[in-house]
């Protein structure tokens, strides 16, 4: 078998692998995960990639991106084939659809009669200034509303943009009005919204943005719980002497002020950390409690914010915003900030028993999967799990 699955992961690495190899060599991986050889053949493998500039086939880029972080990582090499057992996991079910799962019946969720849970999708509501409630899942394409000349349309891709004319933004300011819309997004729902300045918001699960329908003449700011990625278009106070008007977000731990930028912030209550993560521009996060430390970003880096400690790290990016790409992408990330994600997304309620386990996970997949599927990934590394109606029970 050993000489097979040599033989196999070698074609494999060439590219010469049909698919039905392929899928032959996934199988062996995931049927028996603790096999000694998986780590040699992936541990040639990087040598390759450093010596050869060996490039994956695309749809497993992924693969790539375990190996590397693999050999720059600080975990011991005898829980490498755990991740193998993953990665191959993640490729069957992303292309291939062929499942392997461990022989224990009893406690495999394929053998649970539970109707399974589907991902995510657009979902929100429009609560105006005016108290009137929109439910953007059943509203019509088209203009759902107007607001002191503003109008709202909804978009056949799910988006809310708003259009207004410039003689009506100047005759709001001179009114000096304050109102405030608000978008919220429920579990198991997300949405994108265009504000009247241009920029482009991103609504994780659970999440809300309070907003006015017409921002200042000195700064715009909103107000976000939850998650949101934020392109901020510019704006001018005096675009003559070059005076940019702020954008500031406001949570109920932090203020973000940027000035034209692209970034996203994660504030749930439900997590212990505000994190604020930087790929274009600069912005500048200040703690609201304790002394009001202040951080300026540059792209690549991200705050993160403890009981009022602010601290700045360099990051994988592409990790904070996995979520509004269309991902699911863990970089070593423990089980319960895993279930906490899966919970907010596919809308369940997730009950530990026993001692939660310490397994570290890294992988990338999408998020249009059921639940079903992604479980499937932690089952084959040995966790043990159970579905009843919308509770997901981990057991250790």
């Amino acid at each position: 078998m050993n000489a097979r699955l040599a033989h196999l992961y070698q074609r494999y690495i060439d590219n010469t692998c049909t698919a039905a190899e392929r899928e032959e060599l996934l199988l062996i991986v995931a049927e028996d995960p603790e096999n000694e050889l998986i780590p040699t053949l992936m541990d040639g493998t990087w040598d390759q990639v450093n010596s050869e500039k060996l490039v994956f086939p695309a749809e497993d880029a992924v693969l790539y991106n375990i190996l590397t972080h693999h050999q720059e990582s600080t975990i011991k090499k005898i829980s490498w084939y755990r991740y193998a057992a993953a990665i191959a996991a993640i490729i069957t079910v992303v292309v291939s659809g062929i499942y392997f799962y461990q022989n224990n019946t009893n406690t495999s969720l394929i053998q649970s009669k539970t109707a399974d849970i589907q991902a995510g999708k657009n979902r929100a509501t429009l609560t105006l200034s005016n108290g009137k409630v929109i439910n953007l899942d059943n509203a019509a394409n088209g203009e759902l509303a107007e607001q002191s000349g503003l109008t709202i349309t909804k978009t056949a891709d799910g988006q809310i943009l708003y259009n207004i004319a410039a003689s009506t933004e100047k005759k709001n300011l001179a009114s000096n009005e304050l109102a405030f819309n608000t978008i919220t997004t429920p579990r198991g729902g997300k949405y994108q919204i265009n504000l009247p300045d241009g920029s482009k918001i991103w609504l994780n699960a659970a999440s809300s943005l309070k907003y006015p329908i017409t921002f200042g003449e000195d700064k715009r700011k909103v107000e976000l719980t939850g998650e949101a990625y934020f392109e901020v278009a510019k704006a001018f106070i005096n675009e003559d002497k070059g005076l940019r008007k702020p954008f500031v977000v406001k949570t109920d731990k932090q203020e973000v002020e940027v000035l034209g930028t692209h970034f996203n912030i994660n504030s749930y209550a439900d997590e212990n950390r505000t994190k604020t993560t930087l790929l274009e521009g600069i912005v500048r996060v200040t703690s609201l409690g304790g002394q009001h430390t202040s951080s300026i970003l540059k792209p690549g880096q991200q705050t993160t914010l403890i009981n009022n400690s602010l601290t700045t790290d360099a990051v994988d990016a592409e990790e904070a915003i996995a979520w509004k790409n269309g991902y699911f992408q863990f970089n070593e990330s423990d089980l319960g900030s895993i279930m906490r994600q899966l919970s907010r997304w596919y809308d369940v309620d997730v009950v530990f028993e026993g001692r939660s386990p310490t397994d570290l996970f890294h992988f990338r997949v999408p998020r249009d999967q059921s639940l079903m599927e992604i479980l499937k990934i932690f089952e084959i590394n040995g966790i043990n799990l159970k579905i009843e109606g919308r509770k997901l029970i981990v057991k250790s």
